[in-house]
């Protein structure tokens, strides 16, 4: 009776009974079909073939459902509610009220609460989701400037992996931290963006980056910078989208000036809801609209824009196809049907190379990408990367700048 879908059910229909029939047959699968055989075999012998029959058509369009529940589930919605209509008349024949449901089988109602993430992914009918205005739009970067590369990294951690295996506090060392040690120096990357990160010290001590790179985080999202080079202009994180299983999912940013060209990096690390391809309960293009809008409001235009992380989208999701109005690809994996990815606000070729170092223990692939900014003016001579990279000067903590943490488009969220 809790569920989204019943809540709206009972608000179309204003009938009890068809809400809750309807609720059973297209979010229980299985277990509604067992629960309308208990129910038959309690019912009078003359009341049982029809209730049999109802149970057997019901029980085809769930189980497709929990095969299908990432992609088409406004259809599949409708499949349900069809099915379940032959259900609901079988039920209201036979007089059996919506309590008898969720009373007799409580361990039925248990597993609907496991598939409620899958279905109740309605947009247009969940309060707790924006409504959706056009999309954003962007800029290109400043071209009267000089020209830079930016070296850019996402990696998520997959802090649920065996201690032996993942970058977490339980080992001295592992895949995952030589993984990383190795990508940077190979690369010295400007920026890096970390997902399932719980902690950043131990990452930073274990890699033996602490002496060169800065690095925040909140909750479980991680951006590090390359301090020799950068200095900070702000950071913080917004909520972009609800996951009915880890609840809101961030886009943490941070702004950057380049010190030797003055350019400015606007730097996005997300790390998108579950079910994969579903966008979470307001879907793919509320993920995209709270990203680029996280964009608009905190960057400048002119910036250059990068946008990284473990979008827990493929290339055919919502999501994907709505940033790409807006930004174009660098690099996507291949963990998951691909769903790690990284973006940008550059023209097309800006890429001069682009790697994926591989899994280091985790789940997910290291992903990496070195982008040309071009520019009109000449560029300012720099000091080698080597160098900078040796350098282990810490900054000024009087010229730190505060976390900016917001809600976003999903107020009332913890953060």
């Amino acid at each position: 009776q809790d569920s989204p879908l019943h809540q709206h059910l009972l608000f179309q229909s204003h009938s009890p009974v068809q809400a809750m029939a309807a609720t059973v047959d297209v979010e229980l699968g299985v277990p509604a079909t067992r629960t309308l055989l208990a129910i038959e075999s309690e019912a009078p012998t003359g009341e049982r073939s029809t209730l049999l029959a109802a149970a057997e058509s019901a029980e085809a369009v769930p189980s497709l459902w929990r095969r299908r529940s990432c992609s088409g589930a406004a259809s599949f919605t409708v499949l349900g509610l069809a099915a379940a209509a032959t259900a609901v008349a079988a039920l209201a024949r036979a007089g059996w009220a919506p309590s008898q449901l969720g009373v007799r089988h409580p361990e039925a109602m248990q597993e609907k609460q496991i598939l409620a993430t899958s279905v109740a992914s309605a947009p247009p009918h969940n309060p707790d989701c924006p409504v959706l205005g056009s999309l954003p739009e962007l800029w290109s970067p400043t071209a009267d400037s000089p020209a830079m590369e930016v070296r850019v990294l996402t990696y998520n951690l997959d802090d649920r992996q065996p201690a032996q295996l993942n970058v977490h506090l339980r080992t001295q060392s592992n895949a995952g931290t030589q993984l990383l040690r190795q990508a940077v120096a190979a690369e010295h990357f400007d920026i890096m963006g970390f997902q399932e990160c719980n902690d950043e010290r131990w990452l930073l001590a274990q890699t033996g980056l602490a002496d060169r790179y800065d690095i925040f985080r909140h909750k479980k999202s991680c951006v590090a910078y390359f301090r020799s080079r950068w200095s900070l202009l702000g950071q913080g994180v917004e909520w972009v989208a609800l996951d009915e299983q880890y609840g809101p999912r961030p886009a943490q940013w941070m702004r950057l000036q380049h010190k030797e060209t003055d350019r400015v990096l606007f730097f996005v690390n997300h790390h998108g809801p579950v079910p994969i391809n579903s966008g979470g309960k307001c879907g793919g293009a509320a993920v995209a609209h709270g990203i680029l809008s996280l964009v608009r409001s905190k960057a400048t235009s002119g910036d250059v824009v990068v946008l990284a992380g473990d979008f827990d989208s493929d290339a055919g999701s919502a999501t994907l196809r709505h940033l790409q109005e807006r930004l174009r690809p660098a690099l996507s994996g291949t963990a998951s049907g691909g769903v790690d990815h990284i973006f940008s606000n550059l023209d097309e070729g800006a890429s001069v190379r682009s790697k994926n170092w591989g899994h280091g223990g985790t789940d997910h692939g290291a992903l990496s990408a070195v982008l040309r900014v071009v520019g009109t003016a000449r560029e300012k001579s720099t000091e080698s990367i080597d160098s900078l990279a040796e350098s282990s000067e810490a900054p000024d903590t009087a010229d730190m700048v505060p976390v900016v943490a917001s809600y976003g488009a999903f107020g009332g969220f913890p953060r």
